[in-house]
């Protein structure tokens, strides 16, 4: 059975690392709740004494940053991107969602699909793959049957895009998430871990009332989504939860202690 490692996006607890001693602090608080690996977000501190700082505490860094536009225009944001990747010892850059000019139509889908293959090419000459976050968006209908996600996936390199599922935005979007960590097989070395919970409220009754759930405390099926990210070799699990209704290390405890509770 594949060890998956646990780990935290720490865009969770973005309101307590605006400074240096928050920002360790609260890595701290993560490695003691049990989790073992960390994307890593928004720190100031120097690269050499930040990784160190993580070797310390034993947490895995799962990616480096990376910006689209900047890449896909100045070659020397791609090396940049290539020696954080290596420095940190992973193999993947991580980027955000499409512009937002280009969500909307089917030009506008192969575009983008167009612009990360032509910085995925640098990038896997060096065994470095880009790592896309998906999210609802991406099921945009194209028409035909098609969507924004599927397009991107057919017209990308496998090689060189991959993807971060998140569990949450898939099902927002009227999908499986197993079903889509399965479709992705070789391309999703981690899924973000955040439970869908629809909570009371509706008025009108159409209306649909979610909320950014702990693992395990909304609606989504985590033995189904586990068998899936067992069968796909997922690196780690990693838990985003956008919005805490309360302490966000109290819900990174709920989630961590019920991802323990599925078998993780």
């Amino acid at each position: 059975m594949q060890n998956m490692r646990k780990g935290v996006q720490v865009y969770t607890v973005r309101d307590f690392i605006g400074t240096q001693e928050g920002y360790e602090a609260s890595l701290r608080k993560i490695r003691e709740i049990g989790y073992d690996s960390v994307q890593t977000f928004g720190w100031k501190i120097p690269d050499a004494e930040h990784k160190a700082f993580l070797d310390e505490l034993g947490l895995t860094t799962e990616s480096v940053g990376g910006n689209y536009e900047e890449m896909l225009r100045d070659p020397a944001a791609i090396r940049k991107a290539i020696e954080a990747a290596h420095f940190y010892g992973t193999d993947l850059v991580s980027i955000g969602t499409l512009p937002v000019p280009l969500r909307e139509s089917r030009e506008g889908f192969l575009e983008y699909a167009a612009g990360v293959n032509k910085i995925g090419a640098e990038l896997k000459k060096e065994g470095v793959h880009l790592l896309y976050h998906s999210h609802a968006l991406e099921f945009f209908s194209l028409g035909g049957g098609e969507n924004g996600f599927d397009l991107l996936f057919n017209e990308t390199d496998p090689e060189a895009f991959w993807y971060c599922i998140d569990t949450h935005w898939i099902q927002s979007g009227g999908r499986n998430p197993a079903e889509y960590i399965l479709k992705a097989k070789g391309r999703v070395p981690l899924v973000h871990f955040k439970d869908y919970k629809i909570v009371g409220g509706a008025d009108p009754i159409e209306q649909v009332c979610k909320a950014f759930g702990e693992v395990g405390e909304g609606n989504l099926d985590w033995p189904k989504i586990i068998e899936a990210c067992r069968a796909t070799e997922v690196r780690a699990c990693i838990v985003e939860q956008d919005i805490c209704p309360r302490d966000p290390f109290d819900c990174l405890k709920t989630s961590f202690d019920n991802m323990v509770k599925f078998g993780l």
